[in-house]
């Protein structure tokens, strides 16, 4: 009991600034969940991110390999979580939970106190991931691994997270990472690649400067240069009937961003941290290394592609978005299960979701103009209609 409380005042006393800083974290007040979108509990899963101070006063977090023989993400390195049950009082106890039966890291919040909640991220699989953040106090601890799902467990220091250079302990590890860093062989300890969603296109209307001549009147122009320049007005005039449709608005994909960072034990079969686990630590070293809260931290890296979607959005589609044949909306038949369905405001969530009518001010079609045809002029009708189902047949046929 001794060593555990000067350990605790160690930790109080030494990265003081970094606890406080994850201790003192609230999400954004747009975060979900929201009153005008509930989350159904079936449809909610939750992570533990379990940090722990290393001997020389800095942050590492508990990741796990998960078994070769479980059904999906087979052993990819992960945060200990799951799915929340039905006896889960909260999300902290799904995380929790979790955290004990694959680990055995445990459920008593004086050795392992809660830091912070952050806001929930969005999975394919049609989740709702919380990361619950952490800190282990008692340093005797000795972790349980439940073999059917978890198979090694290992550390990795949260500020590696914020920076695209291997830490001192992978290139201890894997020192070939010197050598092979900067030739272009893709063996970096970070990498990341971009993704087009599958979410409502984004409009972009093209610049009117690009069609812009100007000359300096201070130079005179000599006759060849006249000469060409009548030629380009006079393709240029002709070709005036296509300038208006050179202004028509543009649809394009947004696209996400996905990090990868190798864990210097790929030679023993640990897979690099990736996708959501990826996207979760650096979220957490954004906030713990904050110099100023509640601004995160800057990564030396580009932590999200040009325009793309937030979470809130790519959550608000999720929900919104139209079931076809090959892939349900099991967000939205949980909601009708759970009887949610009458609680959400539809049109906030269409809002918040992006899906953008000629209402919002975007050519979407209808009476004929643009691109979307009819398909538009049906989304304006059924603007007003507390289901989603027909504001979305624009999008259909452009995706």
């Amino acid at each position: 009991m001794v060593i555990q409380t000067v350990w605790f005042w160690f930790v109080i006393l030494i990265i003081s600034p970094l606890i406080s800083g994850l201790a003192s974290y609230k999400p954004p007040k747009d975060a979900f969940p929201q009153p005008w979108l509930p989350f159904p509990r079936s449809r909610r899963a939750a992570v533990l991110v379990a940090l722990f101070v290393g001997r020389k006063g800095d942050l590492y977090v508990l990741l796990s390999k998960r078994a070769s023989t479980l059904r999906s993400f087979a052993g990819d390195t992960s945060l200990p979580g799951g799915k929340m049950d039905p006896e889960d009082e909260t999300i902290e106890d799904t995380a929790r939970r979790e955290a004990y039966e694959e680990i055995g890291l445990p459920q008593d919040r004086s050795k392992v106190p809660l830091l912070c909640m952050l806001e929930p991220f969005y999975v394919e699989k049609q989740l709702l991931v919380t990361p619950v953040v952490v800190l282990i106090l008692d340093n005797t601890l000795q972790p349980i691994l439940n073999a059917p799902e978890v198979t090694a467990l290992f550390s990795h220091p949260l500020a590696s997270f914020l920076s695209s250079t291997p830490p001192a302990s992978i290139l201890r590890s894997e020192p070939e990472l010197v050598e092979l860093g900067d030739d272009g062989s893709g063996y970096r300890y970070h990498i990341s690649n971009d993704w087009e969603w599958d979410g409502p296109l984004v409009v972009s209307t093209p610049s009117k400067s690009k069609n812009t001549r100007t000359r300096s009147a201070k130079h005179p122009v000599r006759r060849a240069d006249r000469r060409k320049s009548f030629e380009r007005r006079t393709t240029f005039d002709s070709e005036s009937d296509g300038a208006k449709t050179a202004k028509e608005p543009v649809y394009r994909k947004r696209k996400f961003r996905m990090h990868q960072f190798l864990t210097g034990r790929e030679a023993g079969g640990i897979k690099p941290v990736y996708g959501l686990t990826a996207a979760i630590m650096i979220h957490t070293a954004r906030v713990g290394y904050s110099p100023s809260p509640p601004t995160l931290a800057t990564a030396d890296f580009e932590v999200s592609a040009p325009g793309n979607p937030s979470t809130s959005m790519r959550i608000a589609w999720a929900f919104y978005r139209p079931a076809i044949p090959q892939r349900r909306n099991l967000l939205r038949e949980a909601l009708e299960e759970e009887g949610l369905i009458s609680n959400v405001d539809w049109e906030k969530v269409r809002k918040v979701a992006g899906v953008v009518d000629e209402n919002g001010g975007s050519r979407r079609g209808g009476g004929g103009g643009g691109g979307g045809g009819g398909g538009g002029g049906g989304a304006k009708n059924a603007s007003t209609s507390s289901s989603p189902f027909g504001r979305t047949n624009w999008l259909r046929s452009k995706l």
